[in-house]
């Protein structure tokens, strides 16, 4: 009786664990090693790539011209990435006319934007298993 008890235990326990996944973000191509990589999660297409709206967000000090962080313990599901390289480490991502940044950005799926900043349709990525991705900074 003991062993079956302990069995219906351990089954209800598994099902109550939530499997979680890592998300590694490499981002490449940074023109200098000064400042702050800003690398924002979004799990919401109504928050993307909206400041201070996204899921998680990390600064990272580049050590050479490419830097990597990893999101950990995510739960499976849509997310998008959204980064920029605040070179002058200001806080703020700085603008040019018509609202072009000056400094280096991107996005999930290398999305690079023609007039206007993406939808979360155009960076989203299905994160179902651990997965690492590859972001190339764009200057303009």
């Amino acid at each position: 009786m003991k062993y079956i008890i302990f069995i219906c235990l351990l089954v209800i326990g598994e099902a109550g664990y939530a499997q979680t996944v890592k998300l590694s973000v490499t981002i490449n191509h940074l023109k200098v090693t000064n400042g702050v990589v800003f690398i924002s999660l979004y799990n919401d297409e109504d928050s993307f790539p909206i400041d201070g709206k996204e899921f998680r967000k990390v600064a990272v000090r580049p050590l050479s011209l490419s830097v990597s962080y990893t999101y950990e313990n995510l739960q499976p599901g849509e997310y998008a990435v959204a980064i920029f390289h605040d070179q002058n480490a200001d806080g703020i991502c700085n603008l040019r006319l018509f609202g072009i940044p000056k400094e280096g950005f991107g996005f999930s799926r290398n999305f690079k934007p023609t007039f206007s900043a993406p939808d979360f349709d155009d960076c989203s990525l299905v994160v179902d298993r651990d997965m690492k991705i590859v972001i190339d900074l764009i200057f303009r």
